[in-house]
């Protein structure tokens, strides 16, 4: 089950969002503080980060591209970043190089459920193909190796007899 962390200072969206994810089967965890959830982010297959957090008492730097860059610089492995806004029109999705924002992928908060699920498909499509490599059995090089020492073995018998 991949996890879902959604981050967004608007306590009635993450409960909407974990809710439809949620019966998407996917495991969802939110955070209204940005810094509790960098805290945890390494858990976390993919993470919903709002663009404009304001920031709480004795804050500073809460908004998504912040958080973003923050997650980048101290976290390993960082989950998958899909930058979320009320803001962000159909012109402004379609020019996202441009905004030299550095998520995975960028939606408007006014998408429908079916978009976003879509969008997180997407996203987390690589990773559900290397699992099913991963349950299927071993991994091309786990393979190539064991080739290589059978064929060293073989070597090896001939050089004997």
């Amino acid at each position: 089950m991949y996890q879902i962390a959604i981050v967004d200072d608007n306590e009635a969206w993450c409960f909407i969002l974990e809710a439809r994810l949620g019966q998407h089967g996917y495991a969802v965890s939110t955070f209204t503080d940005p810094d509790a959830f960098l805290r945890e982010a390494e858990r976390f297959d993919l993470a919903l980060i709002d663009f404009s957090m304001p920031p709480r008492r004795y804050q500073i730097n809460t908004d998504g591209p912040d958080v973003i860059c923050r997650l980048r610089q101290r976290v390993a492995n960082p989950p998958l970043v899909i930058l979320i806004s009320s803001f962000f029109t159909d012109d402004i999705l379609s020019q996202t190089s441009d905004l030299g924002l550095e998520a995975d992928a960028y939606l408007s908060k006014s998408v429908e459920s079916a978009g976003l699920l879509r969008q997180i498909d997407r996203l987390l499509a690589p990773k559900r193909s290397l699992a099913r490599e991963k349950s299927q059995g071993k991994t091309d090089s786990q393979k190539r190796s064991e080739r290589s020492s059978v064929m060293e073995m073989g070597d090896s018998l001939r050089r004997c007899g």
